[in-house]
């Protein structure tokens, strides 16, 4: 295969992995770069050159595997389950089917008074809730 197809994929790696808040996609780019080094110097060894693509695919794997990346509590910062688990205390009531509001006592994106759901049956005002999911912008919540 032409070094710049190579290329091309990994450019497109590249991209991929800027978009999107992953690694997964650096380690395909890093070896479809290494596949074009072999493809200039070397063009007719195609079996090479794939070697060298699904090697650094692999290392990549299993680097990310040994390190548990994306299993740590901290990576959920910046996500909408960095906001489950929150306690707060429900200012009117709230059911499954109408909305109320809560007023949490971690603020959840500088905001503590934020919309609510209950997640089953009906919650009374003034009484304490759990964040249990994030949706759009209202919080469904549970009667602790």
């Amino acid at each position: 295969m032409s070094y710049y197809v190579w290329l091309i994929l990994g450019v497109i790696s590249f991209v991929v992995e800027m978009i999107l808040p992953t690694f997964f996609a650096l380690f395909a780019g890093i070896g479809f770069i290494c596949a074009a080094a072999v493809a200039f110097f070397f063009p007719e060894m195609l079996f090479w050159q794939l070697m060298v693509a699904s090697a650094f695919m692999i290392i990549g794997a299993i680097a990310f595997i040994k390190r548990r990346v994306g299993d740590d509590e901290a990576d959920a910062i910046g996500t909408h389950n960095e906001f489950v688990g929150i306690m707060g205390k429900s200012t009117t009531a709230i059911s499954e089917h109408q909305e109320g509001t809560v007023e949490l006592y971690t603020p959840i994106v500088g905001a503590r008074r934020w919309p609510a759901m209950s997640v089953a049956g009906g919650i009374d005002a003034h009484t304490e809730v759990r964040v249990i999911e994030l949706r759009g912008n209202t919080v469904i919540v549970e009667k602790i």
